[in-house]
């Protein structure tokens, strides 16, 4: 007889969810997981042409989700405050905050554009790594103290990179770095978990849409992966988020989860 996992009816009715980078891909699932919970959830989108996405997401929710969608920029100095005071102006608390807008562009470390390098870095590590920094600074003086929950999204990459990812390694590797920081100097003080998750290759618009190139370099890892071979899908990163951000998930903490069905042995 097959093994089910359903979950919990509202088990996270009066929690307030900000995601950030969720007008698609692993935020979009994140946001609707939490949401079927009974999170009120903040969907953020960084530029006008993104709204009618992040639209469609707060219609996927159902009519009687508490949601909102909000514009703000988090690869730049301004648009985590932005993001922040408007999810605490709108719930008057943040008790869960997902560390999810990122990009990534693949660089050689010897490719002889300078310009395209340098590029490459300023939007890379701005969004992956200083958006997480300063997004997570920003909600501090809205967190729920006590029981609440940051989740940031890594990647894999970071353990087990491809020869084009020195950058984009590189900015997840400070997540990382985040993660393992933040959990002994905020825990105690705010009375929060900190943990990260690490997708492998997942199943999102941009990967199914991404060159054929890409999609080769990662088909000996997907081909590979001990659970099966395929990507994994959205939804099943949104569920280990959902996971940790569970009552009983208050003693995992400072934790790397790598979400890649076995094809990364940490």
């Amino acid at each position: 007889m097959p093994f089910e996992v359903c979950d919990s009816p509202r088990s996270l009715a009066g929690k307030v969810a900000l995601v950030s980078g969720s007008s698609a891909g692993i935020g979009k699932a994140v946001v609707q997981k939490l949401s079927q919970r009974g999170a009120s959830v903040v969907i953020n989108y960084p530029y006008p042409r993104e709204e009618p996405r992040a639209r469609s997401v707060l219609e996927s929710l159902g009519p009687h989700a508490s949601a909102i969608i909000v514009e703000a920029n988090l690869s730049t100095t301004d648009g985590p405050r932005i993001l922040a005071e408007t999810t605490a102006n709108t719930f008057g608390k943040i008790d869960i905050l997902v560390n999810n807008a990122g990009i990534m562009i693949p660089t050689y470390t010897d490719e002889p554009d300078d310009a395209k390098v340098e590029q490459a870095f300023e939007k890379v590590v701005n969004l992956n790594g200083r958006g997480t920094f300063l997004l997570t600074r920003a909600v501090l003086k809205y967190l729920t103290k006590g029981n609440s929950r940051i989740v940031n999204i890594a990647s894999c990459v970071s353990r087990n990179p491809g020869a084009d990812s020195s950058v984009y390694a590189g900015s997840k590797g400070m997540v990382e770095a985040f993660t393992r920081t933040w959990t002994r100097e905020l825990s105690s003080k705010y009375g929060c978990t900190v943990n990260a998750i690490a997708p492998g290759p997942v199943s999102t618009e941009t990967f199914c849409a991404a060159p054929a190139s890409v999609q080769e370099q990662l088909r000996p890892m997907i081909e590979q992966t001990p659970s099966a071979p395929r990507a994994a899908t959205p939804q099943e990163v949104a569920w280990t988020v959902a996971m940790l951000c569970e009552e009983e998930a208050n003693w995992i903490n400072g934790v790397y989860i790598p979400v890649a069905g076995g094809s990364t042995l940490l």
